[in-house]
C-alpha cells in the first residue's frame, strides 16, 4: 500500500535530504516550504505521515500546525514527525505538547529518520530495500537471484551478538549477563582478553576474566567489540584477500586514536576502519575481476560507487550499508558506510556524529593509502574540507595526527 508522507520545511536542502532517505517505491512524497502551503496541500490529498521542520517562512511555525492538525478530527490521525534546529528541553516540551509523533533535532540521521518513519508507519524498509535491490539487479542483470543477501552470501549474525543486543536492548541491561554470554564464546572471550589487554587500552595490569574486561569497559564498548570480532570471523575471505583483515585492523587502529586525539568516540571510529569495506569480500568472491576493477577505479574521477553499479549493478558501499543494517550496527555508522565515497558529504545535512566517523575515516583511510604506496584522488577533491571541519587546517597540527596515527600502528605492531 503507498503511504502519502508531506515533507514541510523552508530549506530546499532539507527538503532535498528526506526526500533521498525516505525514497522508497510505496512511498509517495510531496513537499512544502510554508506551514500555509502544507495545510493547502493537506487540505487537498491527506497525508498518512509529514516530517514538519518548526522555524517556517510565513505566519505559522511547525508547532501551530501540528497543534491545529492534532485538534481537528479531519487530521488528527496524521503521523507528524518535527525534525528541527531547536534542541532545548522547553522546545522537545512544546513539541509534545502540540501531541508530535516523535521529535528530532537537526542535524540528523537519515537512517534514524527512515527507522523512525518505518516504526510509525509499521513498514520495514530494511527488508524491502534488500528486496528492491535484488529485483533491480534481477531485471538488469542476467542470472541475479531475487535474495539479494543469497546472492552475496550476507553472514547472519552470531548467536552471541543477537543474545548481547537482546539484552543490551532492555532498560537496565545487566552487565553479567552480557559477560555470561561472551564467556560461552570462546572465540570471542580470547579475542576480547586479547583487545583489552593489548597497548590500544594501554592497562597497568593485564584483565584474565571476561567479567572483568566487561566491568572495566563498560557495555556499550564490549558490544562494539564483539561486533567487531564477530564480523571478521563471519565474512569469508578469497584466496586474494588474505591480508584483508590485517589491513582493515591497521586503519581502524589509525581511526580510533585519531578519534581519541580529536574527543570523538573512539569505538564508533574502530567499527567504521573494519566495516567500511566489508562488501568487497563478498563482491570479490561473486565477480573474480572485481579488486583489479576496484583499484583501476581509484584514479578515475567518477566515485567508485558509481563505477561500481554501472559494471556490476551492485557497489561495495550500497551492500555494506545493507549488512551493517542487517546486523543492527548503530544507524550513524550505517550512513557513514553507504556515504565514505561521496564527495558531498559536507553538503547532505547529515548529524555531526555521522560526519565525525566520516571525517576521521577518510583521513585515516588516506594515511592507510599512502603507506600502500595509492593516492587517492577521491580524497584530495575534500582534503580542504575535512580539515577544517576537523581543525586541523594549520600544517603542524595536522602533520601531528598523521604523526600520532603512525605511532598507533607500529605500538600495536601492524
Amino acid at each position: 500500500m503507498i503511504k502519502k508522507i508531506l515533507i514541510v520545511d523552508d530549506s530546499i536542502d532539507l527538503r532535498k535530504l528526506v526526500s533521498l532517505a525516505l525514497d522508497f517505491p510505496d512511498f509517495k512524497l510531496s513537499e512544502a516550504e510554508s506551514a500555509e502551503e502544507a495545510f493547502s496541500l493537506i487540505k487537498q490529498d491527506i497525508p498518512d505521515l509529514i516530517v514538519l521542520d518548526v522555524m517556517l517562512a510565513g505566519k505559522l511555525n511547525g508547532f501551530q500546525l501540528c497543534k491545529h492538525l492534532k485538534n481537528n478530527p479531519l487530521y488528527d490521525k496524521i503521523k507528524i514527525i518535527l525534525l528541527t534546529a531547536k534542541g532545548l528541553r522547553v522546545d522537545v516540551q512544546e513539541g509534545l505538547s502540540a501531541k508530535s509523533d516523535a521529535y528530532m533535532v537537526k542535524p540528523f540521521s537519515p537512517t534514524l529518520l527512515q527507522k523512525k518513519v518505518d516504526d510509525l508507519l509499521q513498514v520495514d524498509h530494511l527488508n524491502m530495500h534488500l528486496e528492491e535491490v535484488s529485483a533491480t539487479r534481477a531485471a538488469g542483470h542476467s542470472g541475479a537471484t531475487l535474495d539479494i543477501s543469497e546472492e552475496f552470501g550476507f553472514p547472519s549474525r552470531p548467536e552471541s551478538l543477537i543474545n548481547i543486543q537482546q539484552e543490551m536492548s532492555q532498560p537496565t541491561p545487566n552487565i553479567q549477563v552480557v559477560a555470561q554470554h561472551i564467556a560461552e564464546d570462546i572465540t570471542l572471550s580470547a579475542a576480547l582478553l586479547k583487545t583489552v589487554n593489548s597497548p590500544f587500552y594501554g592497562l597497568a595490569n593485564k584483565v584474565s576474566s571476561v567479567n572483568d574486561a566487561v566491568n572495566l569497559i563498560g557495555l556499550t564498548r564490549a558490544l562494539h567489540l564483539v561486533m567487531a570480532v564477530s564480523v571478521r570471523h563471519s565474512i569469508e575471505l578469497p584466496a586474494n584477500l588474505k591480508s584483508f583483515w590485517d589491513d582493515s585492523i591497521k586503519v581502524a587502529v589509525m581511526e580510533s586514536c585519531i578519534a581519541r586525539h580529536l574527543a570523538f568516540d573512539p569505538d564508533l571510529a574502530y567499527l567504521m576502519g573494519l566495516f567500511h569495506d566489508c562488501a568487497v569480500p563478498l563482491m570479490s568472491m561473486k565477480y573474480p575481476d572485481y579488486l583489479d576493477t576496484y583499484f583501476q577505479f581509484y584514479v578515475q574521477e567518477e566515485e567508485i560507487p558509481e563505477l561500481e553499479q554501472a559494471k556490476y549493478t551492485m557497489n561495495h558501499a550500497l551492500m555494506g550499508n545493507l549488512l551493517a543494517r542487517n546486523w543492527y550496527l548503530p544507524s550513524s555508522l550505517c550512513d557513514a558506510i553507504r556515504l565514505h565515497h561521496n564527495a558531498d558529504i559536507f553538503t547532505l545535512g547529515l548529524d555531526n556524529t555521522t560526519l565525525n566517523i566520516l571525517s576521521v575515516h577518510l583521513l585515516a583511510d588516506n594515511i592507510a593509502d599512502q603507506l600502500d604506496g595509492r593516492s587517492d584522488i577521491h580524497f584530495l577533491k575534500i582534503e580542504g574540507q575535512i580539515r577544517k571541519y576537523l581543525a586541523l587546517e594549520g600544517d603542524l597540527e595536522y602533520q601531528s595526527v598523521i604523526d600520532y596515527a603512525l605511532e598507533s600502528i607500529h605500538e600495536n605492531q601492524y
